[in-house]
């Protein structure tokens, strides 16, 4: 049986994708060549996956190598409760030793992120503070742009399941801001050498200001596209899809946030983030509350 030693568990638009990356340069670790396999997520319901989902054991196991102690993937909807249910347990029951990477960022600006995104795909067309007047009736655990921003919800859920020492949490900040450091202390926590560096720990695979706008017509075409672009090793894989975004498609600027929005986002998130330094000890400097 070769599974995943390790999870990086989000959150989305916190910087997955680049430490997805980051870590399969270290020759003693191996990330799964498909990133957000989702596999432990569940069924779809009526969530669908946009990436789609790595649904048979016998596909998942393919994707890790057995001559490798250190295996990772990484799926952000890992840490979406309660849209995706039960994910801990799912992963206890077949990877009882695993751990778990979660990269956080300041909840408001993921939020906004993620919303630019949306745009960009073609599958938000309102303005942000119409999108956001849904939370009214809707609940904000729940909600598709606020609730993978409730961190400490999402880490008391694994502590129900794993020991404390098994959950490294990042600030997204310090991965931008002190990446060797940062790193140094994901090889530390998976057991590998902390000391390894690359020169592409200098890259920035993503920027939050870089969502690009997806025509239709090429919306339509990813779904076919998915398999062979996945196909293809990962760091070639990026870099091509970086180029091809900058030379063809129009970038979706960042929405702006009234101060209604701000303050509606900062009431519903604060108690949340007192509970996440509480849980971590993270300072949090840089964020907005």
């Amino acid at each position: 049986m070769t599974l995943p030693t390790f999870f990086i568990i989000g959150a989305a638009k916190a910087g997955t994708t680049s430490l997805h990356f980051y870590l399969d340069q270290h020759p003693e670790i191996q990330m799964s060549a498909v990133k957000e396999t989702n596999f432990f997520a569940g069924p779809p319901g009526e969530y669908p996956f946009p990436v789609g989902q790595v649904e048979s054991r016998d596909e998942y196991e393919a994707l890790f190598d057995p001559a490798y102690a250190v295996r990772g993937e990484a799926s952000p909807s890992y840490a979406s409760a309660p849209r995706r249910d039960g994910v801990p347990a799912r992963i206890k029951d077949l990877v009882p030793e695993a751990r778990f990477v979660y990269l956080v960022r300041d909840p408001i600006s993921r939020t906004v992120s993620q919303f630019q995104m949306l745009v960009a795909e073609g599958k938000e067309r309102s303005s942000l503070a119409d999108a956001l007047a849904a939370l009214d009736t809707a609940d904000p655990h729940r909600f598709h742009l606020t609730c993978q921003s409730f961190y400490a919800h999402q880490i008391e859920l694994y502590l129900e399941h794993f020991p404390r020492e098994r959950l490294l949490v990042l600030d997204q900040a310090d991965l931008l801001g002190d990446r060797a450091r940062t790193l140094a202390s994901v090889f530390s926590f998976l057991g590998v050498d902390p000391a390894y560096s690359s020169d592409v720990f200098d890259e920035v695979l993503f920027k939050g200001n870089e969502h690009r706008r997806y025509p239709g017509t090429l919306s339509r075409l990813k779904p076919a596209l998915r398999a062979p672009y996945r196909a293809l090793p990962e760091g070639f894989r990026e870099s091509l899809r970086g180029r091809f975004e900058r030379t063809f498609l129009e970038t979706v600027p960042k929405p702006e946030v009234g101060p209604a929005e701000r303050a509606r986002l900062a009431e519903l998130y604060a108690p949340d983030v007192a509970r996440l330094r509480e849980l971590t000890g993270l300072p949090l400097a840089s964020w907005s509350l």
